[in-house]
């Protein structure tokens, strides 16, 4: 396949008519408002959906340390980590399926149909008692809640920007840090109080508000006859282009390395004798710097270039595991709170920004196939991730060394596929936007 030219951005800013411009891989024109009320108003749709999507799987470390010493303590670390291996798993691997359908039909099925099943995922979880409840319940039921969320929001922003995709791609995905802020402080409080069942429930109402934000603003453009998909069946065949295809690895070890420390950081916590309290509060710091790094680099990200953005971002992950949370200074208070903090920063700007970097390289109107098919197959890194952390650490007999440099060695190997895409695409001159 062709390479394809650097796209130019033509769109306007701050007025409600869209303006036509080329995407950067067809030869169509298609229309970006790139601001004005309809477009700030689906932006915080999707914000909403990404708060309902992401609060779970922001707060992993929370409930892994919770079941690991309660419902679940009879089994060993790998085992437990496989419930939330799966989880991770198919919140991404189901979009193959879901992203076709995002493209013909828009995100209001999916929304609709993601609420629904993430507040039934929160009412069951309160009833769950053995390990194959929470398999299924939280492994299967929660994570297709989150996939079909999630890809409806993700792809609802991309048809309403281009100019400025990172920033509001950034802030809408900063819903899911905000609600990985907010879940362990409500776990936090409520767990000790009303115990686990009824903490599900008042979480599952705490969703309410902002899944029906996300059912009636989140709409999307291009669902009519001349752009709608022949088929909405999966199209693994986008990956055979090159660059998407080392793309593709990237994210996958993004994947493979991003869930070991979100899992694992309140246990390391408890196991260097810091209480359950600071152990929670680890997380929300973690998620605090995540908000900070969700729509600040989306911003830069417009201005210098999507890629060289992630690049930076990637090596922040690196330099936070290997110069923080490694060393002895890890284990302190302190430092465990510093690298909280920086690997959000660091992974939260992975996560917004690899959606549009993806976006850079496809059609618009096909981009809900391609971002699903790149994360159906980034989606074994987090099936993987978590129990293989929990393995290493039962080898390990609960040192955690081994654990965070696998986790860092992942980030070394995303940072290396994602920096020969932007050779592939715009040469090795570092100054270049891309």
């Amino acid at each position: 396949m062709k390479a394809a030219p650097l796209r130019t951005d033509q769109s306007p800013v701050d007025q409600e008519s869209p303006e036509s411009t080329q995407n950067q891989n067809d030869t169509t024109t298609v229309e970006y408002p790139d601001g004005g009320t309809k477009a700030w108003t689906a932006v915080f749709g999707c914000f909403c959906a990404f708060f309902g999507a992401l609060s779970m799987m922001n707060s992993i470390g929370v409930y892994q340390n919770w079941l690991s010493t309660h419902q679940l303590e009879e089994y060993s670390s790998g085992s437990v980590g496989w419930i939330f291996g799966l989880y991770n798993f198919l919140s991404f691997f189901t979009g193959i399926l879901i992203g076709p359908l995002f493209d013909a039909k828009g995100p209001k099925p999916l929304s609709i149909s993601g609420s629904v099943l993430l507040l039934l995922t929160y009412v069951l979880l309160g009833w769950c008692s053995k390990y194959w409840h929470f398999m299924l319940c939280f492994g299967i039921l929660g994570s297709f809640s989150t996939c079909l969320l999630f890809t409806a929001a993700m792809g609802t922003v991309q048809h309403w920007f281009l100019k400025r995709r990172g920033l509001a791609t950034g802030l809408a995905i900063c819903g899911g840090s905000v609600g990985g802020i907010t879940t362990p402080l409500v776990l936090s409080a409520l767990l000790p109080k009303i115990g686990f069942s009824w903490a599900m429930r008042a979480l599952a109402l705490l969703m309410v508000p902002f899944v029906a934000c996300a059912i009636l603003l989140m709409r999307g453009r291009h669902q009519d006859i001349s752009t709608m998909p022949k088929s909405i069946l999966p199209d693994i065949t986008v990956l055979w282009e090159p660059r998407k295809a080392v793309l593709t690895v990237g994210a996958l070890f993004v994947e493979l390395g991003l869930f070991i420390p979100m899992t694992y950081v309140a246990s390391f916590a408890t196991n260097h004798d810091m209480s359950s309290e600071a152990a929670y509060r680890t997380v929300t710091l973690m998620n605090v710097g995540s908000l900070i790094g969700r729509w600040l680099p989306g911003w830069l990200g417009d201005k210098l270039g999507r890629f060289n953005m992630l690049n930076i971002a990637l090596a922040l992950c690196i330099a936070s595991i290997f110069g923080i949370w490694l060393p002895p200074t890890g284990a302190s208070t302190a430092g465990l709170t510093a690298f909280a903090v920086i690997f959000g920063v660091g992974s939260g700007s992975g996560i917004s920004l690899l959606p549009v970097c993806i976006g850079q390289l496809c059609e618009t109107e096909n981009y809900g196939k391609t971002f699903t098919a790149v994360y159906s197959v980034a989606s074994i890194g987090s099936l993987i991730g978590v129990p293989l952390g929990g393995q290493i650490l039962e080898v390990a007999k609960g040192n955690y060394m081994g654990l965070i440099i696998f986790s860092g060695a992942a980030y070394v190997v995303a940072f290396g596929s994602l920096t020969i895409v932007r050779i592939m695409s715009a040469g090795s001159k570092g100054s270049t936007k891309f």
